[in-house]
C-alpha cells in the first residue's frame, strides 16, 4: 500500500482519533450501543422506523406514509436507552465535525496562500 502521509501526520492523526475515543461521550455511546442491541423490540423497533422512512421516501411522500413514520418515530423517542445514545452520538458527530472544519479551513487557508 502506498504511504500519502508522514509518520508526523499520521501521529497527529491517530491522536485525533484517540481523543475521541477517549472522551465520555464516545465511551457512553458505544456503551450504549451495546445495550440496544442486546434488546430485541428496541431493535425491531428501530428496524420497524427504517423501513418506514423508506416506504415514506418511496411512496413520494405520501401524508399518510408520514403519519405512520411519525408515530414510530415517537415510540421511539419515548426509549430513554435509545434518546440517550441519540444525545452521545449527536456529540460524537459535533467532534468529528469540529475537526473536520478545522481542518477544512486549514487547508483552505494553506492553498489559498500558495496562489
Amino acid at each position: 500500500m502506498e504511504k500519502y502521509l508522514s509518520n508526523e501526520t499520521e501521529k497527529s492523526l491517530e491522536e485525533l482519533i484517540n481523543y475521541i475515543k477517549n472522551s465520555h461521550e464516545y465511551i457512553e455511546c458505544m456503551k450504549l450501543k451495546e445495550k440496544i442491541s442486546e434488546d430485541k423490540d428496541l431493535m425491531l423497533l428501530i428496524d420497524d422506523v427504517r423501513k418506514s422512512q423508506k416506504n415514506y421516501i418511496k411512496s413520494n411522500y405520501d401524508k399518510d406514509k408520514k403519519i405512520i413514520l411519525d408515530e414510530k418515530i415517537k415510540l421511539l423517542d419515548l426509549n430513554s436507552l435509545y434518546v440517550m445514545y441519540s444525545y452521545y452520538l449527536e456529540q460524537v458527530n459535533y467532534m468529528i465535525n469540529l475537526i473536520k472544519d478545522e481542518l477544512n479551513d486549514y487547508f483552505f487557508e494553506i492553498t489559498n496562500i500558495l496562489k
